[in-house]
């Protein structure tokens, strides 16, 4: 799986602009999200703070709104990255590296308190349950990561390091455990990627990407909880 050229919203360079337009024309000509964006794109700041962060609780500094925008533009692209997959194009981008771009760069307010350029693709080798292996799901790393930065941003004293991101990284798990029931991405999703020689497995990739709705929208959930789990740093 690749990562596509851009995401929603991404108008940095012409080259890249030309890329995605030749892109969208080939495999998205005349595509609407429709009922994969309708279902899952939240409605309200409100709507999504009931659903994510009942009985958690959060700080002054933690900023709904940007959540709010940073989860919208993500489900932009995972619908719209669905249907290039379904389409034949197989550039579906991985969990972590959508999380990670979208607490980075579209909150419309900065949601991490420093950016790392191309942090989403250093990182995208820990997607998909560490590249399609079913292990731990790419949502809850990236936000592990988020995790890192925040408090790591906040002293550099290494074993205080060590101690708060371990402990948020401990209380992080647990509420995504109690929210989905696991935290690998078999046991998650139902599915294994990879057949026993190490090659994709395209029935599961086939599983993924259709049904009503197809089992990657259920990832939607584990990215969305993510970025809307708030950090060490906006907690009370």
């Amino acid at each position: 799986m690749n990562k596509p050229p851009v995401g929603p919203g991404d108008v940095s360079g012409g080259k890249k602009r030309e890329r995605a337009a030749e892109l969208r024309e080939k495999w998205l000509r005349g595509f609407k999200p429709g009922k994969i964006y309708d279902v899952c794109n939240p409605k309200t700041a409100a709507e999504w703070r009931e659903k994510w962060l009942s009985g958690i609780k959060l700080g002054e500094s933690y900023d709904m709104e940007a959540r709010y925008e940073a989860v919208r533009w993500l489900t932009n692209w995972v619908a719209e990255s669905l249907q290039y997959t379904l389409n034949g194009c197989n550039v579906a981008p991985f969990c972590t590296e959508m999380v990670l771009e979208a607490l980075q760069l579209h909150g419309g307010r900065p949601i991490l308190p420093v950016k790392i350029d191309r942090l989403e693709d250093i990182t995208v080798g820990l997607g998909a349950g560490l590249s399609s292996q079913g292990e731990i799901c790419g949502a809850v790393t990236a936000h592990t990561i988020a995790i890192g930065i925040d408090v790591s941003y906040r002293t550099r004293e290494t074993a205080v390091i060590r101690r708060d991101v371990a402990a948020a990284t401990r209380k992080f798990c647990k509420l995504f455990k109690e929210r989905f029931g696991a935290l690998r991405c078999a046991d998650l999703t139902g599915l294994c990627f990879l057949k026993a020689d190490g090659s994709e497995d395209p029935e599961s990739w086939k599983k993924f990407t259709t049904g009503s709705p197809p089992i990657g929208v259920r990832c939607l959930d584990f990215m969305q909880f993510s970025i809307y789990a708030p950090l060490p740093s906006e907690e009370e």
